[in-house]
This record gives structure tokens, sequence and C-alpha cells, in this order.
């Protein structure tokens, strides 16, 4: 989707992204291929919305108008969609606000005395000289999910807090301020906000747009193609192993297809050559990390077939699980709030699930609740120095405090997925594709927050929250389905066919910085060769970290700035 920025206060000589578009002149305010509207009010007042958002021309002129704090606090999570405000005052006051689900993160930087701000921490970077920061590296180590206050993957170059605005004037340090307060509603209210704003999410994104949509028979990707379907004309993907065409997830997504005379279905094979650990030099330069690092062959390859199929805008089911599947943490909050029969009952049905005593379940609800909430543990990959610098440097999201543990890492987790989908969204624009994750817009996240945190799951049913926002969209086989399939056997395999080359990410960087141990890692990958489970949780990070850093180091493609006048 490209990325955007400006200055809160103007540096004698601003520099400016070379083939940017500028929108305001005084202060500078740029984008740089994203989608843009602008709205002017009395007196100089201007507004800037970055990104698909539902609002409509004249509420935009309302609010350029009005423009008092309560109102554009409100527009920032009023609309469906993931999208940035900006705000110039007309009286030398520019503010920004970062959207609370962490879709559309915003990052800062000081030069030339000022203050730069931007949707791509890559691009302040390259603007300020930064280099990889090492604290943020061993806090992605320790926990990719984590808030890193002040900071970022770059040094000098700090994250702003989602849920926050920044404004600053003439003479004035910015200063972040919370403007975001997490709401509550029934299981039945949220069911109709999540219906009405994925459908309006998906809609500003797709209409008279050129649109594909993954179409994996999952719950997720098939409700966006069939949402995408109702607007108009879709390319429906599905990825299948090479020579099975038929059978499970593939069958899940025909039916889907035959429901919907809209959605054009594509198959795309997979074959040996879009295995995990293959191609792993093409991998470009992004923001931080990204989780598709490791699997980079088969994300290129599906970008090229996209392209093929003539799509520019492509929707994937990216954060549902996250939202919609959530471990079992409430029970942490059933403790705390007392209510013992309920504890009782979900321990017990969680530990058949599991297919364990419910004692377990309960000794980590009481003493350790992280634990029920996926949150890593011990990391052997890591020395004690990358343990103790990750502890100096991380944080829970200041919002969070208050929260049961339920919300706090439901929360945590969807701004980890909105944040680093940004960095696949680099990889695509790279092939044309604009790639949009409408589960993690703010008011979804937020719908799916505001449901009492123990009506969230069943163990009688899968995604039972989703399931009942699109009873009636999708035919039943699909909506009855019970899981989806997994794909952990195509790491092994692909280890095998390139073990050298992921035994070389060993010693690198990481090790060098003193922040894994490279022995460790080498025997873990061996153990995964010979088809042992291992916690690919905490390899797959680890080792695209490795060629996060090897690509800051050698990337000939990076955002060029020049100077000029205002």
């Amino acid at each position: 989707m490209g990325w955007f920025g400006g200055y809160l206060k103007t540096a004698p000589k601003p520099a400016f992204p070379v083939s940017a578009r500028i929108l305001w002149q005084d202060p500078p305010v740029w984008s740089a291929g994203t989608p843009v509207r602008l709205a002017d009010g009395p007196d100089g007042r201007r507004l800037a919305v970055f990104g698909p958002c539902s609002a409509t021309d004249a509420e935009l002129a309302r609010l350029a108008r009005i423009g008092d704090s309560r109102s554009l606090d409100s527009a920032a999570t009023a609309w469906a969609g993931a999208y940035t405000l900006a705000y110039d005052d007309g009286r030398g006051a520019v503010t920004v606000w970062a959207d609370p689900a962490g879709a559309c993160a915003l990052y800062t930087c000081s030069f030339n005395g000022s203050t730069v701000w931007s949707s791509s921490s890559l691009a302040l970077a390259a603007l300020c000289g930064a280099r990889p920061d090492a604290g943020w590296m061993a806090a992605h180590l320790a926990d990719p999910t984590g808030w890193t206050p002040g900071f970022s993957a770059w040094s000098c170059v700090e994250q702003l807090a989602p849920g926050h605005r920044l404004t600053a004037g003439l003479g004035a340090e910015p200063v972040p301020v919370p403007f975001w307060t997490p709401s509550a509603l029934t299981r039945e209210e949220t069911v109709n906000r999540l219906r009405e704003d994925l459908a309006e999410g998906v809609r500003v994104r797709v209409v008279g747009r050129p649109v594909s949509s993954d179409l994996s028979g999952g719950l997720d990707s098939s409700t966006l193609a069939a949402l995408a379907a109702r607007c108009g004309p879709v390319t429906g993907v599905t990825y299948h192993p090479e020579g099975i065409k038929a059978g499970g997830d593939v069958d899940h997504a025909r039916l889907v297809a035959r429901a919907y005379p809209a959605i054009r279905h594509e198959f795309m094979a997979l074959n040996d050559s879009h295995l995990p650990f293959s191609d792993l030099d093409a991998l470009p330069l992004t923001d931080e990390p990204a989780p598709s690092a490791i699997t980079i062959a088969q994300f290129t390859a599906q970008l090229r077939f996209l392209a093929d199929c003539g799509a520019v805008v492509h929707l994937t089911g990216d954060g549902g699980d996250n939202l919609f599947m959530p471990p079992p943490v409430h029970l942490a909050d059933l403790i705390r709030s007392g209510r013992w029969l309920r504890l009782a009952g979900d321990s017990q049905t969680w530990a058949r699930l599991y297919r364990q005593s419910p004692w377990p379940l309960l000794a980590a609800a009481l003493r350790r609740p992280r634990t029920l909430a996926a949150a890593p543990g011990p990391m052997p990959l890591m020395t004690d120095y990358a343990m103790e610098l990750a502890a100096s440097v991380t944080a829970a999201y200041p919002d969070t405090l208050a929260m049961g543990h339920a919300d706090r890492a439901l929360l945590t987790e969807a701004r980890y997925v909105g944040r680093t989908a940004a960095t696949e969204n680099q990889l695509a624009a790279a092939h044309g594709i604009e790639m949009h994750n409408p589960f993690t817009d703010t008011r979804v996240v937020e719908a799916a927050l505001a449901a009492p945190a123990a009506d969230r799951w069943s163990a009688r049913r899968y995604k039972p929250l989703l399931s009942d926002v699109v009873a009636g969209l999708l035919p039943l086989p699909v909506l009855r389905r019970g899981a989806k399939g997994m794909f952990a056997v195509d790491h092994h395999h692909g280890l095998r066919a390139n073990l050298k080359r992921a035994l070389d990410l060993a010693d690198g960087h990481l090790a060098d910085l003193g922040l894994i141990n490279p022995a460790t890692v080498r025997a873990t990958l061996r153990r995964a060769v010979l088809g042992v489970d291992v916690p690919w949780g905490r390899l797959e990070p680890a080792l695209g970290a490795e060629l996060w850093l090897r690509a800051a180091d050698t990337a000939e493609h990076r955002i060029t700035w020049e100077e000029r006048a205002a």
C-alpha cells in the first residue's frame, strides 16, 4: 500500500522522499503510494486520511470544519477500514493518530532538529542513517508479540504506541497522549457489529478494483472471499500440493466458489521449489523481520501468481485465528472474578481437548497465566545476556494494564499481527499488489475484544464467534468444519532440502551480537531434520531475524531522500 509521513515541526531544510507526492507544503506531509483523502476546513484547517476508510466525503469535510479534539479522537476509530488521521489546526499544530489495533503503525525520529513521522520505520532509518537496534532484536527473539516502548527495529526510530496521538506545535515538543478506551458489548452486539464492520471493511477496499482473495477453504479466507464477491468479481485463489486437487481444504474452497458466481476460482500448485527454507537470499529489506521470511519462496511465487491473474488488491485472512480461536487464558480471569463453577467446567472441557488432566491448566491459570496465552517460555536459543537485554526494553502496552488476562493477550497478539502485516505488504508492493488484512482493522479487533472473554470460545464449535457472524454467508459444510489443514510437515521437508543454508544462519549477526547460542540453534535444526517436533514458533523468528539483519547489510534498494525547500 505504500507509505506516508510528514513533519511535526519543520526543519530549516526539510528532507523529502524522492518521488513522493507532497500533500501539504507547510508543515510538509507526503504520500508515497498510499491512497489518501484530503479535506479542508476554515482558517487553514486541514485533514488527511491515509488508507482505506469508509467515511464519506461529507463526513470528512465536517470533521475538518469542526476540528475539536473529542471529534477527532472519536473519528480515529469511527469508520471501517485501516486508516491514519493527520490534522493541521491552522495555528501551527499538527496531530497524528496511531490506530489502536496497530495495523497502521506510526514511527518517529529526529532529523535536523525536527520530529519526522512515518508509517515506515525503514523510511525513517534511511533518513537518519539508523542501524538495526540490538535491544529491539533481543525483545523480538524473546517474545515477538512484546511491546518495546521507545524502540523499533531501527536505532533512533521509535514506534508511537497504538491508541495514542502525537501533537506538536510551534515551540512545543511532541508528547504522546492516549485517546482510545476499549468498549464492552454483549455477545449479540459483538456479532452484529462484526458482521457490519467486516462487510464494510471489505467493501471500501474492493469496489471497482481488480481483486483477489485467499480461498483456502478455512473460515477466515472464505468469509473475505464471499464478502468481496458480494461487491463484484473476485479471483479466489486456492493453494494446494502439486497433484492433489481434491479432498479436505480444497473441497471446502470449491463449495464457497460454487456458492458465489462472482468468484473466479484459480488453483496454484505448490511443489518442492516452494518449500520453506528455499531461496532465502531473495528476501528484500522491510521495516522489521517479516513473518514470511522462512517461506519467502512460496510467498514470492504466490505474489507472481496473483499479478498474473490481474489482481491489484489481495485479501488475506491473517489475524482471524488470533481473534476467533483464543487460548484458554480466560481461565485466569475466571479465578480472579471468583466464578468457580464456570472455571471447573471450562478447565475440564479444555483438558479433554488437550487430552490431559485439568490440574495443570488450573495451576497455570493461578500462577502463570501468560503460559495459557501461548506466550513464550524460556528460550534455549538465546543467551543470558540477550534475555536480560530483552527484559530491560520490554513492557506491557500501557492501555492493557487494567485489562483482564484474556483481553490483554488478545489485543497484544492482534497488534503484533497488524504491525508485522506491514512487512508482508511491503513485499507484495514490489509485485504491484496491495495486500489487505481486514481482520486486523481497528473496529474488527475492538468488537472482538468487547465480547465477554469467556464467550469467545467453545469446545463444541470451531471459531464460534466468527461462525455466528457469517451465518447464512457460507455453505453449511464450511461453517460447520472443526479444524483446518496444518503444514508443519512442509517445514521438515524444506529443512532437509536446504539444511546447509539453514545451518549457515546459526553463525551470523545474531551470534556476533551475543544474542543466540549458535550450537543450540544448529542442534535444534538437526533435530527438526530428523522429524522431531521442535518449537517452530521460537526457531522461525530467530532465523527470520538473521535473514533480515543480513538484508540490512546488503540491500541495494533503499528509500532515498532529498533536501529542498518546503
